[in-house]
């Protein structure tokens, strides 16, 4: 038994080594980054009413998800043929949340502004002023604002500008007063506007009980992060909405609670801000998006299934001029190498920087086989070597001496009819050439030919030498050209 365990053990380290050994530094940014977007669409269902309506897209996505992962290609590239019409229905019947969303986004601030602390005075003198209301039954509408701009939700509404009192607070709700009936709004110092009309819910069922204050205040909170207290003038109840959500109050107190922590989630002072920010993120919700990403990457980024992929690649050879070695005819100039690893990693990689090097000046003076294998190839990272063709290349000793051998000058070409050729006497007549006398011997080294055809009277040209194979060459700091004088004279007319 204790060998199968180790066994077990064992495959579990090699496959941890391997996860390791293909994940990258891009695929950590890449989980991290769809995190926080399936943070913040987690964070909408949970609080969004339109999230019933988003289950058959979600069908949808679980479907393409199973074909995905099972190989059922004709269901996959059906619904890769519907996300163009899947994406317009969404931006249709999602229009306002998606909205919602790129606000909060856009409203994300890591380092807030410092507020007044007036936490316990305004949330007292707002406590107080609905607690006497509710006594009253008289009918109430007040709305706190969050980071999320509220302007194109809330219509009409007279401008006001005032300090938060209680008696401000109860004339604007009395009932003989001209804008009692609509809501005010409040930036928790002072009051903005008074008599203002909210947007009305459709989702009445979340409405168990309450008139069209209560619809008002679901319907802005759904629109935005404001807070809405409401109070109903025929049950004298106190109500706050959320995020989408409604609720009754107990008792006067748990306004008070409500209230403090809103204020301190939106207008506490900067020093508390990070505290602040990672108190009102919901650990589940980030954990839960976090295991979501990673559950996608592993399906759909995780290099699962190792790739073969092969290419014609060019061979270099450095410092060849300085050993006794020479290639040979048969030595190719470039191998097919075939590379093995991830998808993602082949989908990064450049063919064209792919090169076979080997330095001749390290090697023992011998004959040699060049193997072909990752030490002289420059594999990029996240793909492995796998074979070459040919696997190996040959190389051969040679021993070169010297040799005193004279220059030749061919010629081609018929000359002019008025010139008689007479000569072309190289400079200088000899040269010293190198000669692998185990495989070859030289009597005469030719230059390039000369074109009679192009002479029109004694000439000095400068020619190259002509040393053809492996078995000649000039000793190192030769110059390959001489000079040749074409000597030639006028024919009598």
């Amino acid at each position: 038994m204790i060998e199968p365990a180790f066994i077990v053990l064992q495959n579990i380290q090699d496959t941890f080594y391997t996860f390791l050994q293909n994940i990258r530094i891009v695929d950590l940014l890449d989980i991290i980054i769809i995190s926080s977007f399936l943070y913040i669409v987690l964070n909408w269902l949970r609080q969004s009413a339109s999230r019933r309506n988003l289950f058959s897209f979600l069908v949808i996505l679980i479907v393409y998800v199973i074909a995905r992962l099972t190989g059922m290609y004709l269901t996959e590239l059906l619904i890769e043929g519907l996300f163009v019409i899947i994406l317009i229905g969404i931006i249709v019947v999602f229009q306002s949340d998606m909205r919602r969303i790129i606000d909060r986004i856009s409203n994300w601030r890591f380092f807030d502004i410092s507020q007044p602390d007036s936490t316990d005075i305004s949330s007292s003198i707002i406590t107080e002023a609905v607690a006497k209301m509710a006594d009253q039954r008289t009918g109430a509408l007040i709305v706190l604002k969050g980071r999320e701009d509220w302007d194109r939700h809330v219509h009409g509404g007279i401008e006001l500008d005032g300090k938060i009192t209680i008696p401000l607070l109860h004339s604007i709700f009395n009932t003989s007063a001209p804008g009692h009936d609509g809501a005010v709004l409040s930036d928790g110092q002072r009051i903005l506007k008074f008599g203002v009309h909210l947007p009305l819910s459709t989702n009445l069922y979340k409405l168990s009980r309450g008139g069209t204050r209560h619809t008002a205040a679901l319907g802005l909170s759904e629109k935005c992060d404001a807070l809405v207290i409401v109070v109903s003038e025929e049950r004298g109840t106190i109500s706050i909405a959320r995020n989408g959500q409604i609720r009754q109050l107990e008792s006067h107190s748990d306004l008070k609670k409500h209230l403090d922590d809103f204020w301190a989630e939106y207008y506490q002072s900067s020093a508390t801000s990070y505290k602040q920010w990672g108190e009102r993120r919901s650990l589940k919700t980030a954990l839960a998006a976090g295991s979501l990403a990673f559950i996608l990457w592993l399906s759909f980024a995780y290099p699962s299934e190792t790739v073969y992929r092969t290419y014609a690649v060019p061979i270099e050879y450095s410092n060849l001029e300085s050993t006794p070695y020479a290639l040979q005819d048969t030595v190719p100039l470039e191998a097919r190498l075939t590379l093995s690893g991830s998808e993602q990693a082949f989908r990064t990689f450049e063919p064209s920087d792919l090169v076979i090097s080997f330095d001749l000046s390290s090697e023992e003076v011998e004959d040699l086989e060049l193997d072909i294998d990752s030490d002289n190839i420059n594999l990029p990272a996240g793909l492995q070597f796998f074979e070459a063709t040919p696997p190996a290349l040959q190389l051969k000793k040679q021993y070169f001496v010297p040799a005193e051998v004279p220059v030749k000058v061919p010629v081609s070409g018929t000359i002019a009819e008025h010139l008689q050729f007479q000569s072309a006497v190289p400079s200088p007549e000899t040269v010293t050439v190198l000669v692998d006398t185990a495989s070859a011997s030289i009597d005469s080294v030719l230059t390039e030919p000369v074109d009679l055809s192009q002479i029109e009277g004694q000439t000095v040209q400068q020619k190259a030498l002509q040393l053809e194979g492996d078995s000649f060459r000039l000793p190192e700091q030769t110059s390959p050209n001489i000079r040749v004088t074409i000597n030639v004279r006028k024919i009598p007319s």
